[in-house]
């Protein structure tokens, strides 16, 4: 009988991830998220806040099928409006970056930055980093620049 476990050569651990978050912010836990923050303000129509998750994709996976994924998903909202895909140099990690934005019922404009990293592995998956950082409401002009600010701090170390 064989013992496999995790993490090991055959089954690695994800990569590491950090992100710097203003003073202003505070870590919180939510379900399937690796990391999350938000503003430690809560806004009486949005919070403004970055998660990030970590999971595993085929080697052959492109960013177009991220971005086919994403937009299946925002399409269906209203005024939904999903920008083009770009590459973006976040640390030393090339990342693709799309916007997108929706009109909420409840909270008015909502805008997310949405940004990926696929890092290759030996064992044809790679490992995907996809980092959202999210604003909405009144607010939403003045918190674009500070999510975008967390999200250029991000760092995946192996």
């Amino acid at each position: 009988m064989s013992t496999l476990s995790y993490p090991s050569d055959r089954f690695p651990a994800p990569p590491a991830v950090s992100i710097d978050v203003p003073d202003t912010w505070e870590a919180v836990s939510a379900p399937a998220v690796a990391l999350a923050a938000k503003q430690i303000e809560v806004n009486a129509d949005f919070t403004p806040n970055v998660i990030i998750r970590l999971g595993t994709r085929p080697e052959n996976d492109q960013p177009a099928d991220a971005l086919m994924e994403l937009r299946g998903s925002v399409d269906q909202r209203p005024q939904a409006e999903v920008g083009e895909i770009r590459a973006v140099q976040i640390g030393e990690q090339e990342f693709h970056r799309v916007d997108v934005s929706w009109l909420d019922p409840q909270f008015g404009t909502i805008r997310q930055i949405h940004a990926f990293a696929s890092l290759p592995r030996e064992d044809a998956l790679q490992d995907f980093v996809h980092v959202t950082g999210s604003c909405g409401g009144a607010g939403v002009d003045a918190d674009v620049p500070v999510v975008e600010q967390v999200i250029a701090s991000t760092r995946i170390t192996r």
